[in-house]
């Protein structure tokens, strides 16, 4: 195992000697030769108490010198993920973005796929050049999968990525797949926006449905208290079974389906009852 096997991974080493530019981690344990390859990790960031053999937990790149070196700190993004990162700095190299390190990431002209300006967020994957070195690239859609190893009605943390009104809200999940919540699903959720998505279901080809919401029998009681308090509002526009499913989402951030079930717990509570024209209305008692 070499520097380049490490780069841009988290890995587990053990320490394989102590000094005062801090500790040198066996870049393979199973390498004991004198002069077997070592990466540091500077003393600033050594833990007290550190002894010989103990392994830590470390996250290698390069530093402003081009040489590997380990840290603790834990980068937003690592080899071949993708997450929404903001932009520090644009100058003739490229645009520099901010990934939890000292030193931040590049992503080279020929790397994006638009003008980008400080202080905006994309998504960007991490990858290594052709001179074997750490960079950034917003062409991410070569890094991403659309399969992930993923149980029904699991919980996934994941980045809103991109909104197609026909298809739905495309979305990174766990910085590695891609997932979509189907359009009939509001969601509220803007470009870059972290959520915990429901995998709602498994196509045949292995992508994934997502859902923001729980089971039907889970939300609904939440769902029917939005409704009531949105209609008893002063002023609130009349709503029934027959309005548009765009003015449901409008009105509730509900689809069709979910409000359709949340008036009929109301209704079966006698909470509502629907006037002649066909609109609800909420019992006075």
């Amino acid at each position: 195992m070499t520097h380049d096997d490490l780069l841009g991974r988290f890995v587990n080493l053990p320490v394989r000697r102590l000094g005062p530019p801090g500790a040198f981690l066996s870049v393979d344990s199973r390498d004991l030769r004198p002069n077997a390859p070592v990466v540091l990790l500077p003393r600033g960031e050594v833990p007290a108490g550190t002894k010989e053999g103990d392994e830590l937990d470390v996250f290698v790149y390069l530093d402003s010198e081009g040489r590997p070196i380990a840290t603790l700190r834990r980068p937003n993004v690592s080899l071949d993920e993708v997450a929404f990162l903001e932009v520090k700095d644009v100058n003739r190299y490229g645009a520099f973005f901010d990934w939890g390190l000292p030193k931040e990431l590049l992503v080279p002209y020929a790397e994006q796929t638009r003008d980008v300006r400080v202080g905006e967020r994309h998504p960007v994957g991490l990858f290594l050049d052709d001179r074997g070195r750490l960079a950034g690239t917003m062409r991410v859609s070569e890094l991403l999968r659309d399969q992930g190893d993923y149980e029904l009605d699991e919980w996934i943390e994941g980045e809103a990525w991109r909104n197609d009104p026909d298809i739905g809200l495309f979305v990174i999940l766990s910085r590695k797949v891609v997932g979509l919540v189907p359009a009939y699903e509001p969601h509220g959720l803007s470009r870059g926006e972290a959520a915990r998505f429901r995998v709602a279901n498994i196509l045949p080809d292995g992508k994934v449905e997502l859902s923001l919401r729980g089971h039907a029998h889970e939300e609904i009681e939440n769902d029917a208290a939005r409704v009531l308090a949105v209609l008893g509002r002063p002023g609130a526009p009349p709503v029934g079974d027959r309005s548009s499913p765009e003015q449901i989402r409008s009105m509730f951030n509900l689809s069709k389906k979910a409000f359709k079930r949340a008036v009929g717990h109301l209704l079966k509570e006698r909470v509502v009852t629907v006037d002649p024209k066909g609109f609800l209305v909420p019992n006075r008692r």
